[in-house]
């Protein structure tokens, strides 16, 4: 049986990040990553037996009207794509589309939006036969076993799905996978492995995902919607096995750390690293962390194991959005994260989220004093977006924030939330603001002038141009 995987195109052409609780539009300094979603779920396919194809369109540049002539030609009994929320209408649309090229095939979806909103998904596309709700792996099996034996899909965990005569079935939840080990390393050889290049350098990377789950409690993130709230790790040996294999076979040295936040149980970092530095592996990769999950001798270690660039979650300079928002962490502890990852050598990425409740034009002020203060080597300013599947989203909705309700508006570069404190068209200005009083920043010039290197001086002026613009 034929399953075809997708990252979907758009009509107008734009390129989407859709993975877990990161879906958001190729920007001027964003690399498309690869979807490792769809390779583990083509990795559990194949591993049972089934002919799984995985195109991402946006990577591959493949359009809506050649998607239909691959449909056309694959023939495949199943198609199953990832989805975003800024993106939502144009993904869920796509289910029609298929139905045209190929009446018979059934046409599934994933991500947080559709677990969240999977009913009103539902109702509102019709030639929509599923959804699978939370992490896919499993209930993708499952649905392609059923689809396969001609049975019943009433007894799919994780699904929601249209019976023949048009009612709209959720199945109960499924049970998040406890022993990640028992997954097979993702079908990365079903996918163009080049075309995925990091920012600056221009060399190819791969993702790995060592852990799943967030213990934490920030109101603005959707990552418990598709992993939950348990921490679960593989195993050490695991995950060594996966970067010597992916090393040996696609020629890699260049990993993104996958995680909600990887540095969450410094033990198991500390092993990991331990291991890779044991073991002599010449890998260079990037990860996440909290601020106040690090400290000095733990950075010091990731160094020595590769670690080059390191991404905070800083948000705000005013602890009062921090505690509204459950971050858990101080202003603070920023600054030491921040002053500790250069003691070690690692560069410093700050992540700064402006409108959040409670904001005013002082606190993001204030914010951007901070975030030039601070040093960071990279900033990435957002907008607060009340996404479905977040604590902002129902806080947002309860309160009558939300005065677009535009899906094709939540992005990250645009306020869509009309606060007590601060109208959107003013995040949206002191977003572009921040941009440039960083950038444009003497010092802060020079930290990406030895990021970029004269070898890429042409291909990233290129970019700046269309900063400037993009920052008008």
């Amino acid at each position: 049986m034929k399953v075809l995987l997708l990252n979907p195109p758009t009509q107008d052409n734009k390129k989407f990040i859709r993975e877990g609780r990161c879906t958001q539009e190729q920007g001027v300094w964003a690399t498309l990553w690869p979807p490792v979603s769809l390779a583990t779920v083509g990795a559990v396919l194949e591993h049972n037996g089934f002919q799984a194809r995985i195109i991402d369109c946006p990577a591959s540049e493949v359009t809506w009207e050649e998607l239909g002539d691959v449909i056309k030609e694959f023939s495949p009994q199943l198609v199953l794509w990832s989805t975003g929320t800024p993106s939502i209408d144009n993904d869920l649309s796509l289910a029609a589309f298929i139905k045209q090229h190929s009446p018979a095939t059934v046409t599934a979806v994933f991500g947080t939006h559709v677990t969240v909103l999977d009913r009103q998904c539902m109702a509102n596309y019709p030639a929509l036969d599923c959804i699978l709700r939370h992490e896919p792996e499993l209930t993708a099996l499952e649905l392609a076993q059923a689809i396969q034996d001609k049975i019943s899909f009433d007894a799919i965990a994780g699904l929601t799905f249209r019976r023949d005569d048009g009612e709209i079935v959720s199945n109960p939840t499924r049970h998040f996978i406890e022993d990640l080990d028992s997954m097979p390393l993702p079908a990365w050889h079903l996918i163009d492995t080049s075309r995925y290049r990091l920012p600056f350098s221009n060399e190819p990377f791969l993702i790995i995902a060592p852990l799943r789950g967030c213990p934490f409690n920030c109101t603005f993130c959707t990552c418990q919607t598709y992993y939950g709230k348990k921490l679960r790790k593989r195993s050490v040996e695991n995950v060594i096995k996966e970067i010597q294999y992916d090393m040996a076979k696609f020629g890699l040295k260049n990993f993104f750390v996958w995680a909600e936040t990887f540095v969450v149980d410094k033990h198991y970092v500390e092993q990991l690293c331990r291991a890779i530095i044991a073991q002599r592996l010449a890998i260079s990769w990037t990860c996440n962390s909290r601020v106040d999950t690090v400290d000095a001798a733990l950075l010091k270690l990731m160094k020595q194991a590769g670690c080059w660039m390191i991404s905070f979650g800083i948000e705000s300079a005013e602890q009062t959005i921090l505690d509204e928002v459950h971050k858990g962490t101080t202003v603070e502890q920023a600054r030491d994260a921040v002053r500790w990852a250069h003691d070690a050598g690692i560069k410093a990425v700050g992540h700064i989220i402006f409108g959040l409740p409670g904001e005013t034009a002082a606190s993001i002020k204030k914010t951007m004093r901070y975030a030039k203060k601070l040093g960071l080597d990279l900033a990435q300013f957002y907008c607060a977006v009340p996404f479905p599947g977040s604590a902002l989203y129902e806080r947002a909705c309860k309160e009558g924030w939300i005065h677009d309700s535009d899906f094709s508006h939540f992005k990250q570069d645009n306020a869509v939330m009309e606060l007590p404190t601060i109208a959107a068209k003013d995040v949206n200005q002191y977003r572009t603001q921040a941009y440039r009083n960083f950038y444009f920043d003497p010092r802060n010039m020079i930290n990406v002038a030895k990021l970029i290197g004269w070898k890429n001086a042409g291909r990233t002026m290129r970019s700046v141009m269309d900063f400037l613009v993009w920052t008008k």
